[in-house]
């Protein structure tokens, strides 16, 4: 169940079971794994010589639980609307720029602005995405319990 699932289900945050917060802990590092992944290629320069993806994710993650609070939160009080769950999703996005715009300073911070404009790239498609499933589930739900 994705962060966006759970926060829109119960309208607020809630501690993870261990079993739950380490499959979305792993889930989290291979996504931000692959995207920084692309950093490491020839031509994608960094501001240290011994660049650590995963310090970098561990840094971030407050920033990214925010950008992705504040997109569950917009949706959640939409759900029923006529928009469709594409349309949704990239509207809740758009509302919480001034979230992504802090991550994405954060990244440029620590790996520079094209690496930076890439990785955000990737997490935005990406959380479209999520948030996309998750309102379909969601209204899927809401209409078999009519």
């Amino acid at each position: 169940m994705t962060s966006e699932r759970r926060f829109l289900e119960k309208g607020r945050c809630e501690r993870l079971s261990f079993r739950d917060r380490s499959l979305k802990s792993r889930s989290r590092i291979a996504g931000f794994m692959g995207a920084l992944t692309i950093l490491l290629a020839p031509g994608h320069p960094t501001r240290s010589d011994e660049f650590d993806p995963l310090a970098v994710h561990q840094e971030a993650r407050p920033l990214n639980d925010r950008w992705q609070a504040c997109a569950a939160l917009f949706v959640k009080g939409r759900l029923q609307g006529p928009r469709t769950p594409e349309a949704l999703a990239e509207k809740a996005l758009d509302h919480c720029r001034a979230q992504q715009a802090a991550l994405d300073r954060f990244f440029v911070a620590k790996i520079g602005k094209r690496a930076a404009e890439n990785v955000m790239m990737i997490l935005r498609d990406k959380y479209r995405s999520d948030l996309t499933a998750a309102i379909e589930e969601l209204r899927t739900r809401d209409k078999d319990r009519e």
